[in-house]
Protein backbone atom coordinates (compact mmCIF):
# COMPACT_ATOMS: atom_id res chain seq x y z
CA UNK A 1 0.00 0.00 0.00
CA UNK A 2 1.23 3.55 -1.01
CA UNK A 3 1.27 6.58 1.44
CA UNK A 4 2.81 9.94 -0.23
CA UNK A 5 3.96 12.36 2.12
CA UNK A 6 3.21 15.63 1.88
CA UNK A 7 6.72 17.12 3.23
CA UNK A 8 9.04 17.65 1.29
CA UNK A 9 11.78 15.10 3.25
CA UNK A 10 15.09 16.27 1.62
CA UNK A 11 18.26 14.31 2.89
CA UNK A 12 21.31 12.53 1.37
CA UNK A 13 21.47 9.82 3.71
CA UNK A 14 19.75 6.18 2.43
CA UNK A 15 19.04 3.68 4.65
CA UNK A 16 19.60 0.00 4.32
CA UNK A 17 16.08 -0.93 3.73
CA UNK A 18 15.26 2.02 1.67
CA UNK A 19 12.87 1.32 -1.92
CA UNK A 20 15.02 3.59 -4.05
CA UNK A 21 14.15 4.80 -7.65
CA UNK A 22 16.42 6.06 -9.97
CA UNK A 23 15.76 8.71 -12.23
CA UNK A 24 17.45 10.19 -15.60
CA UNK A 25 15.60 11.95 -17.60
CA UNK A 26 13.08 9.93 -19.25
CA UNK A 27 14.62 6.56 -17.81
CA UNK A 28 13.75 4.86 -15.05
CA UNK A 29 15.30 2.47 -12.49
CA UNK A 30 13.10 1.29 -9.32
CA UNK A 31 13.85 -0.67 -7.85
CA UNK A 32 17.33 0.37 -7.65
CA UNK A 33 19.77 -2.07 -5.92
CA UNK A 34 22.95 -1.67 -4.50
CA UNK A 35 21.93 1.87 -3.48
CA UNK A 36 24.53 1.93 -0.99
CA UNK A 37 26.97 3.27 -3.58
CA UNK A 38 24.77 6.97 -4.12
CA UNK A 39 25.21 7.75 -0.35
CA UNK A 40 26.75 11.01 -1.51
CA UNK A 41 23.62 11.73 -3.79
CA UNK A 42 20.37 14.29 -3.08
CA UNK A 43 17.39 11.96 -2.81
CA UNK A 44 14.10 13.27 -1.87
CA UNK A 45 11.37 10.88 0.29
CA UNK A 46 8.57 10.65 -1.03
CA UNK A 47 6.35 8.10 0.67
CA UNK A 48 5.63 4.50 2.33
CA UNK A 49 5.48 1.25 0.16
CA UNK A 50 4.66 -1.94 1.95
CA UNK A 51 6.30 -0.02 5.49
CA UNK A 52 9.54 0.74 3.54
CA UNK A 53 10.19 4.33 2.83
CA UNK A 54 10.07 5.22 -0.86
CA UNK A 55 13.15 7.56 -1.69
CA UNK A 56 13.50 8.84 -5.36
CA UNK A 57 17.06 10.09 -6.60
CA UNK A 58 18.48 12.01 -9.83
CA UNK A 59 20.93 9.99 -11.69
CA UNK A 60 21.77 11.62 -14.84
CA UNK A 61 24.62 8.92 -15.77
CA UNK A 62 21.87 5.98 -15.11
CA UNK A 63 22.95 3.48 -18.00
CA UNK A 64 20.41 0.25 -16.94
CA UNK A 65 17.37 2.81 -17.02
CA UNK A 66 14.68 2.04 -18.82
CA UNK A 67 12.33 4.06 -20.81
CA UNK A 68 9.47 5.80 -18.77
CA UNK A 69 7.03 4.65 -21.35
CA UNK A 70 7.89 1.29 -21.36
CA UNK A 71 8.29 0.86 -17.66
CA UNK A 72 4.65 2.12 -17.51
CA UNK A 73 3.60 -0.36 -20.03
CA UNK A 74 4.41 -3.09 -17.59
CA UNK A 75 3.81 -1.70 -14.05
CA UNK A 76 1.49 -2.58 -11.92
CA UNK A 77 -0.73 0.56 -11.11
CA UNK A 78 0.28 1.22 -7.66
CA UNK A 79 3.68 0.67 -8.59
CA UNK A 80 3.42 3.41 -11.66
CA UNK A 81 1.64 5.29 -9.91
CA UNK A 82 4.67 5.75 -8.15
CA UNK A 83 6.96 6.27 -10.34
CA UNK A 84 4.97 9.14 -11.49
CA UNK A 85 5.13 10.60 -8.53
CA UNK A 86 9.11 10.98 -8.16
CA UNK A 87 9.40 11.53 -12.28
CA UNK A 88 7.60 14.51 -12.01
CA UNK A 89 9.13 15.86 -8.80
CA UNK A 90 12.65 14.81 -10.39
CA UNK A 91 12.02 17.23 -13.50
CA UNK A 92 10.01 19.50 -11.27
CA UNK A 93 13.25 20.21 -9.00
CA UNK A 94 15.49 19.92 -11.70
CA UNK A 95 13.86 22.73 -13.94
CA UNK A 96 12.81 25.19 -11.27
CA UNK A 97 15.51 26.38 -9.43
CA UNK A 98 15.65 30.05 -9.00
CA UNK A 99 12.44 32.43 -8.47
CA UNK A 100 10.66 33.42 -11.11
CA UNK A 101 10.43 37.07 -9.23
CA UNK A 102 13.54 37.88 -8.40
CA UNK A 103 15.84 35.19 -9.84
CA UNK A 104 16.85 34.07 -5.76
CA UNK A 105 17.70 30.09 -5.73
CA UNK A 106 14.61 28.75 -4.19
CA UNK A 107 14.77 26.69 -0.88
CA UNK A 108 13.44 23.68 0.66
CA UNK A 109 10.25 24.40 2.50
CA UNK A 110 10.76 22.86 5.76
CA UNK A 111 7.05 20.92 6.01
CA UNK A 112 5.15 21.54 2.44
CA UNK A 113 6.29 20.05 -0.82
CA UNK A 114 7.16 22.90 -2.42
CA UNK A 115 9.92 25.39 -3.04
CA UNK A 116 10.31 28.71 -1.76
CA UNK A 117 12.19 32.48 -2.09
CA UNK A 118 13.09 33.66 0.95
CA UNK A 119 13.41 37.03 -0.62
CA UNK A 120 10.06 37.18 -1.59
CA UNK A 121 8.70 35.17 0.86
CA UNK A 122 6.78 33.43 -1.70
CA UNK A 123 6.13 29.23 -1.91
CA UNK A 124 6.25 27.39 -5.98
CA UNK A 125 4.66 24.12 -6.43
CA UNK A 126 4.98 21.53 -7.95
CA UNK A 127 3.59 22.80 -11.67
CA UNK A 128 0.90 20.27 -13.21
CA UNK A 129 -0.32 21.01 -16.77
CA UNK A 130 -4.17 19.76 -17.34
CA UNK A 131 -5.14 17.61 -20.47
CA UNK A 132 -7.95 15.84 -21.52
CA UNK A 133 -9.01 12.91 -24.02
CA UNK A 134 -11.65 11.75 -25.30
CA UNK A 135 -12.97 8.79 -27.31
CA UNK A 136 -15.46 9.89 -29.70
CA UNK A 137 -18.03 7.40 -30.73
CA UNK A 138 -20.29 7.30 -33.85
CA UNK A 139 -22.99 4.23 -35.07
CA UNK A 140 -20.71 1.72 -33.05
CA UNK A 141 -17.51 3.16 -34.25
CA UNK A 142 -14.35 4.25 -32.77
CA UNK A 143 -12.58 8.00 -33.47
CA UNK A 144 -8.96 6.93 -33.94
CA UNK A 145 -6.38 9.58 -35.40
CA UNK A 146 -3.29 9.87 -36.02
CA UNK A 147 -0.93 12.31 -34.46
CA UNK A 148 2.91 13.41 -36.36
CA UNK A 149 4.28 13.30 -33.31
CA UNK A 150 3.41 9.33 -33.20
CA UNK A 151 5.28 6.44 -34.05
CA UNK A 152 4.50 5.69 -38.01
CA UNK A 153 1.07 3.57 -37.89
CA UNK A 154 0.26 4.28 -34.70
CA UNK A 155 -3.27 6.23 -33.47
CA UNK A 156 -4.82 7.45 -30.42
CA UNK A 157 -7.78 9.53 -29.49
CA UNK A 158 -8.14 13.06 -29.74
CA UNK A 159 -6.45 14.76 -26.88
CA UNK A 160 -4.70 18.00 -25.71
CA UNK A 161 -3.98 20.41 -23.33
CA UNK A 162 -6.83 22.51 -21.23
CA UNK A 163 -6.27 26.79 -22.08
CA UNK A 164 -6.05 29.20 -19.31
CA UNK A 165 -9.67 30.01 -18.46
CA UNK A 166 -11.09 27.15 -20.31
CA UNK A 167 -12.98 24.37 -18.37
CA UNK A 168 -12.59 20.43 -19.22
CA UNK A 169 -15.09 20.31 -20.86
CA UNK A 170 -14.74 23.70 -23.21
CA UNK A 171 -10.91 21.92 -23.95
CA UNK A 172 -12.67 18.92 -24.84
CA UNK A 173 -14.75 20.40 -27.52
CA UNK A 174 -12.44 22.85 -28.49
CA UNK A 175 -9.85 20.42 -29.05
CA UNK A 176 -12.17 18.06 -31.38
CA UNK A 177 -13.65 20.67 -33.55
CA UNK A 178 -9.61 22.05 -34.21
CA UNK A 179 -8.33 18.54 -34.91
CA UNK A 180 -10.82 16.80 -36.75
CA UNK A 181 -13.41 19.41 -37.85
CA UNK A 182 -16.59 17.95 -35.96
CA UNK A 183 -18.98 18.70 -33.11
CA UNK A 184 -19.62 16.28 -30.35
CA UNK A 185 -22.53 15.73 -27.85
CA UNK A 186 -23.05 14.17 -24.41
CA UNK A 187 -19.65 14.11 -22.83
CA UNK A 188 -19.35 12.24 -20.08
CA UNK A 189 -16.38 11.97 -17.88
CA UNK A 190 -14.37 8.96 -17.43
CA UNK A 191 -11.46 8.67 -15.20
CA UNK A 192 -8.14 10.68 -14.77
CA UNK A 193 -4.44 9.53 -15.18
CA UNK A 194 -1.29 11.12 -14.16
CA UNK A 195 1.04 11.36 -17.10
CA UNK A 196 4.34 12.43 -16.57
CA UNK A 197 5.57 13.58 -19.64
CA UNK A 198 7.12 15.77 -18.03
CA UNK A 199 4.13 16.54 -15.67
CA UNK A 200 0.65 16.35 -17.11
CA UNK A 201 -2.55 15.12 -15.80
CA UNK A 202 -4.93 13.56 -18.15
CA UNK A 203 -8.22 13.88 -17.80
CA UNK A 204 -10.18 11.22 -19.78
CA UNK A 205 -13.89 11.67 -21.62
CA UNK A 206 -16.17 9.71 -23.96
CA UNK A 207 -18.35 11.41 -26.61
CA UNK A 208 -20.68 11.01 -29.26
CA UNK A 209 -20.26 12.62 -32.95
CA UNK A 210 -23.29 15.37 -33.45
CA UNK A 211 -22.29 16.74 -36.71
CA UNK A 212 -19.65 17.47 -39.32
CA UNK A 213 -16.97 15.54 -41.47
CA UNK A 214 -13.76 14.62 -40.44
CA UNK A 215 -11.42 16.90 -41.62
CA UNK A 216 -7.84 16.37 -39.96
CA UNK A 217 -5.90 19.87 -39.32
CA UNK A 218 -2.98 18.70 -41.26
CA UNK A 219 -0.47 19.97 -38.38
CA UNK A 220 -1.55 18.10 -35.74
CA UNK A 221 -3.63 15.10 -37.09
CA UNK A 222 -1.95 13.93 -40.21
CA UNK A 223 -5.01 11.83 -40.50
CA UNK A 224 -8.57 10.33 -38.93
CA UNK A 225 -11.04 7.32 -39.36
CA UNK A 226 -13.77 6.13 -37.52
CA UNK A 227 -13.08 2.41 -36.74
CA UNK A 228 -15.51 -0.45 -35.97
CA UNK A 229 -14.55 -3.74 -33.51
CA UNK A 230 -14.46 -5.93 -36.44
CA UNK A 231 -11.60 -3.74 -38.84
CA UNK A 232 -8.42 -4.11 -38.43
CA UNK A 233 -7.07 -1.43 -35.84
CA UNK A 234 -4.02 0.31 -36.56
CA UNK A 235 -1.29 0.26 -34.08
CA UNK A 236 -2.47 1.59 -30.54
CA UNK A 237 -1.16 3.18 -27.71
CA UNK A 238 1.56 1.61 -25.58
CA UNK A 239 -0.05 -0.15 -22.14
CA UNK A 240 -0.15 1.41 -19.64
CA UNK A 241 -1.56 4.67 -21.13
CA UNK A 242 -5.28 6.18 -20.50
CA UNK A 243 -6.11 5.31 -24.54
CA UNK A 244 -5.17 2.10 -24.17
CA UNK A 245 -7.17 1.20 -21.30
CA UNK A 246 -10.48 3.02 -22.87
CA UNK A 247 -10.14 1.06 -26.37
CA UNK A 248 -9.23 -2.40 -25.04
CA UNK A 249 -12.63 -1.81 -22.07
CA UNK A 250 -14.38 -0.38 -25.30
CA UNK A 251 -13.64 -3.57 -27.35
CA UNK A 252 -14.11 -5.88 -24.60
CA UNK A 253 -17.79 -4.67 -23.63
CA UNK A 254 -18.56 -5.65 -27.73
CA UNK A 255 -17.40 -8.37 -27.40
CA UNK A 256 -18.90 -10.04 -24.48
Amino acid sequence: MLRLTSSTGKFTELLPDDFVIAVCKDKILFPLKNHEIYKGATAFDIGIHNEKRIVCMNLPNLEDGVPLRSFFAEAEPEIARIVAYASHLVWWRTLYKHCPSCGKLLKEHESERCLRCEECNENFYPVISPAVIVSVFKEGKILLAHNTNFPPGRCSLIAGFVEPGESLEEAVHREVMEEVGISIKNLRYLESNPWPFPNSLMAAFAAEWESGNLKPDGIEIERAAWYAPNDELPDLPPKGSVARKIIEEWLSQLIH
